[in-house]
C-alpha cells in the first residue's frame, strides 16, 4: 500500500468506522438510562410487595452516569456501562449470524456489565471480598442486542438479528439477574485458606469480620458445562 492509498484508507475509516462507533456509544448510553429507570421502578414495586417485612427491602442507587446499584436481601447487583465500543474475537458465534455477515459494522457493540456482590461486603468495608460477573448486555448502533451470562441469562436473550432493546426487555434482564443471584447462597471459605491466620489478620477479622467471602457465581466461557458458547 502506497502513501496515497494509506491516506484514503484512514479517511474511509474515519468516515465510516469512527462515526459508526460514536453511534454505538450513543445507543448504549441511551439504553443504560432506560435500564436505570427500570431498575428504580422495579425496586419501588418490590418494596410495595414486601412492605411490613422486617429488615427486608430493595434499594436502588445511581452511582453517576456509568454505574447503578440494586440491593435486595443479602445481594447487590451493580450495572456498569463501559465507555468503549467492543468487537468480538473470530471464534465468537456472532460471526456466524447472517445479520453480521451482511454488514460487519453490526458487530460493534456497547457493553453493560452486571456484577454481583454481597451487601455486607460494602457495609463492613471488606475489601478482600469477591464479586462476580453475572452477565453482559451487548448493544449495537441499530439497538439490536444479546446477553451473555450464566443459566437463563445465557440463552433467553440471544436473538441478535431481530431483538430490539426496550424497557420491557431491560426489565426482563434485570429480573432474570436478580433471580439468578437469589438461587446461589454464600459458601464457607475453604478450610485450607484459613488454616493459618496472622495476628494482624485476626485483629482485622475482629474489627471488621473481614473473612474473604464470595458467592458461587463463577463466570467462565469454556470450562463449565453451562458456560457461554
Amino acid at each position: 500500500m502506497n502513501q496515497s492509498e494509506q491516506y484514503q484508507s484512514i479517511v474511509v475509516s474515519l468516515k465510516e468506522k469512527s462515526t459508526h462507533k460514536l453511534k454505538v456509544l450513543e445507543q448504549a448510553t441511551h439504553q443504560f438510562e432506560l435500564l436505570k429507570t427500570e431498575a428504580e421502578k422495579l425496586a419501588n414495586e418490590l418494596n410495595q410487595e414486601i412492605e411490613g417485612l422486617t429488615d427486608v427491602n430493595v434499594n436502588y442507587t445511581q452511582k453517576g452516569s456509568f454505574q447503578a446499584e440494586l440491593k435486595f436481601g443479602e445481594d447487590v447487583i451493580i450495572f456498569f456501562l463501559h465507555n468503549d465500543v467492543f468487537d468480538f474475537e473470530r471464534s465468537h458465534h456472532i460471526w456466524k449470524i447472517s445479520y453480521v455477515e451482511k454488514n460487519r459494522l453490526n458487530a460493534y457493540c456497547g457493553m453493560i456489565s452486571i456484577f454481583n456482590f454481597l451487601n455486607t461486603s460494602f457495609e463492613m468495608n471488606r475489601l478482600e471480598d469477591l464479586g462476580y460477573l453475572v452477565g453482559r448486555i451487548f448493544i449495537n448502533a441499530d439497538n439490536h442486542y444479546f446477553v451473555e451470562g450464566k443459566k437463563q441469562l445465557g440463552f433467553l436473550f440471544n436473538d441478535f438479528s431481530s431483538s430490539q432493546l426496550d424497557s420491557q426487555s431491560l426489565r426482563s434482564v434485570i429480573m432474570t439477574a436478580i433471580q439468578y443471584c437469589q438461587e446461589f447462597d454464600l459458601l464457607t471459605p475453604p478450610f485450607s485458606s484459613m488454616s493459618q491466620v496472622q495476628v494482624g489478620q485476626m485483629m482485622d477479622i475482629s474489627n471488621q469480620m473481614s473473612v474473604k467471602t464470595g458467592k458461587r457465581l463463577g463466570f467462565k466461557f469454556s470450562t463449565e458445562q453451562d458456560s457461554v458458547e
